[in-house]
């Protein structure tokens, strides 16, 4: 083969690659834009059914995130001082060993709120389906507040676990 051909077989590649010359696709905004831009409308109130079993189910659920939250709360000041502690250590001593390991002791303890959350949830997305509510202002109040106790759970974690030195 001679060097023309190897020369010239990617220009010719290139050009079989160009499409015909036309219009390029607009970049207006497509109609689904405008509708994903509309404001969300809350679904009106139901009335639901008083169910005395699904009551204490979420009253169960509730006090499980409590006693979790009360865990972690309790763990915390002794990960706040391991951390402490650990601070201009360097990786892998002994004191940024022991800032990790409660740190991670704290984060398992974020457990039982999490599963209490997906158990209402899960009762939620349940009577979504089955299109029968049941304990509806009960059930969405004890979503808040759960979901209340992990957040401010996971802004604690967070706020402690940037503190400890990874690099």
């Amino acid at each position: 083969m001679n060097n023309s051909a190897l020369f010239f077989s990617p220009i010719l590649l290139l050009a079989a690659c160009a499409g015909p010359e036309g219009e390029s696709p607009s970049l207006a905004p497509r109609p689904i834009e405008g509708i994903i831009d509309q404001p969300i409308r809350g679904i009106a109130p139901v009335a639901s059914a008083d169910d005395p079993t699904l009551a204490s189910q979420i009253v169960q659920l509730v006090d499980q995130a409590e006693t979790g939250n009360q865990s972690f709360t309790a763990q915390y000041p002794e990960a706040v001082a391991a951390v402490d502690q650990a601070a201009g250590s360097d990786l892998e001593s002994e004191a940024w060993i022991e800032a990790q390991l409660a740190v991670s002791a704290l984060d398992s303890l974020r457990s039982e709120t999490v599963r209490a959350l997906g158990g209402l949830d899960t009762i939620l997305a349940q009577q979504t389906v089955a299109g029968e509510p049941a304990e509806t202002e009960r059930l969405l109040a004890a979503r808040e507040h759960v979901a209340a106790l992990y957040a401010d759970q996971n802004r604690r974690y967070d706020a402690l676990n940037s503190q400890l030195r990874t690099d």
